[in-house]
């Protein structure tokens, strides 16, 4: 109950802050959404309506309070709606309504709210506090996980249930999802590192050494996780953080060394667990990932146009070798295949492209422009991000969760800072001002 309590005052106690500034708002549904109150704190009072509340209360201040211009780039911004629009539609056709009633409701939410989240990325202040928010988030379950992984040594693994994981009722979910949001997060903690404003100016020092203690975190945690999928979306990662770093010798040489340190401190049964790899036929988890996915596209070529909506996989129940019951995607592109068609997985693949795409653009707009540096960084930060999400995505279901809308949302904070410091934009509200006739001298 004192959790309970203690919560609900800090919940209450910021809520008048949404009323001054929308972004308030933000911050505090990405605080519940990351942590839910339920997992974390204990805090099941009324649970399932404070992120609601604080979304309506964010959606009505920021109709009232905030400017609104056109977002950079727009085909992101479309490509988002277009997604969410076509989502309900499939939804209206779906074929197991009752099975997917749950994710269609979550879904539209994330996504709703995410392009109301891009309309307010407009500030230098807001793009980094939202990157903050994810960061701090994923080095909850980042920081005690490593400290787990360093004090177990190279005991336990994943036949012994130690392993670590994410909250059950967040979206960082169990261990597979938690080992992409980690390799997520290695990015953009690195970019805090370098580009910390929010700081009190006494604490700036200690901003760096800790961000890459939560860099460090998440390498190890990724590793105590045990999942294959970790191995896979980290190495990835490190290697475009290699390739992409501005110090071309050092850069790489840091990914090497940080790859040999990993090698020395995983367990033994960690090694066991990814040899899996080499002969995934013999694994019955990897084959059903494989029966699962064999199963999307065969429905998918069925159901071309529509798909079958959400809750479409509780079909494939008995079709899934060696399991009676049904197997979610394990993958996010079937799994858009199967729920909304080639259409949505092309609007899906086309807002990947588009975000990965503009980062580069913003990446090219701003050289030359030493005071626009840490734009290009945090532009960097995303596509890599972007690039770990896809290469994990490609092993657990979690195109429903808010990671790519929320990487969708920075990047046009990005390129809208970038288009207003570089070719300011106009209001879509508002009429260019007239230029006032001056008398003749």
């Amino acid at each position: 109950m004192l959790h309970q309590l203690l919560f609900l005052a800090l919940y209450l106690g910021l809520m008048p802050l949404v009323l001054v500034s929308p972004f308030v708002g933000v911050l505090i549904y990405d605080w519940i959404d990351y942590l839910p109150p339920g997992d974390i704190y204990s805090a099941s009072l009324l649970s399932n309506y404070l992120s609601l509340t604080i979304g309506v209360l964010t959606f009505f201040v920021w109709l009232l309070r905030e400017d609104k211009t056109v977002p950079r780039p727009l085909s992101v911004m479309m490509l988002m709606a277009a997604l969410l629009i076509w989502m309900n539609i499939t939804w209206l056709f779906a074929l197991v309504p009752w099975a997917g009633q749950f994710k269609w409701d979550r879904t539209i939410k994330v996504i709703g709210f995410a392009i109301l989240t891009a309309q307010m990325l407009s500030t230098r202040v807001r793009l980094e506090a939202f990157v903050w928010a994810f960061v701090l988030a994923a080095a909850y379950f980042a920081v005690p996980s490593a400290i787990k992984v360093i004090v177990s040594g190279n005991s336990g693994g994943i036949h012994d249930g130690d392993v670590v994981a994410g909250g059950y009722a967040s979206f960082f979910g169990d261990r597979v999802t938690l080992s992409v949001v980690l390799a997520m997060t290695l990015p953009f903690a690195l970019y805090l590192a370098r580009w910390p404003t929010l700081c009190p100016p006494r604490w700036l020092r200690f901003a760096k050494p800790v961000m890459l203690g939560v860099a460090a975190s998440c390498l190890l945690a990724s590793i105590g996780t045990f999942a294959r999928t970790a191995l896979i979306t980290m190495g990835v990662t490190l290697f475009m953080l290699g390739i992409r770093s501005q110090r071309k010798i050092i850069g790489p040489l840091a990914v090497v060394a940080t790859v040999l340190v990993l090698y020395m401190v995983a367990p033994e049964d960690w090694f066991g667990r990814m040899d899996t790899l080499r002969d995934y036929h013999q694994d019955a988890s990897a084959m059903g990932r494989i029966d699962a996915w064999k199963w999307a596209w065969s429905f998918g070529l069925h159901h071309p146009i529509l798909g079958g909506g959400f809750g479409v996989f509780v079909l494939d129940a008995g079709s899934i070798t060696g399991k009676a019951g049904w197997l979610e995607a394990h993958n996010i592109f079937f799994e858009i295949l199967a729920e909304h068609g080639f259409v949505g997985l092309g609007l899906f693949c086309g807002l990947i492209i588009a975000i990965y795409r503009s980062c580069a653009t913003v990446q090219k707009r701003v050289r030359g422009h030493e005071e626009l540096t840490w734009m290009a960084d945090l532009a960097r930060a995303t596509q890599v991000a972007v690039v770990a999400f896809v290469i994990g995505g490609s092993f657990v279901s979690i195109a429903s969760n808010p990671f790519l809308y929320m990487l969708a949302g920075i990047t046009i904070g990005i390129r809208s800072l970038v288009e207003h410091e570089l070719a300011p934009a106009r209001s879509w509200l508002r009429m260019p001002a007239r230029a006032v006739p001056q008398p003749a001298e």
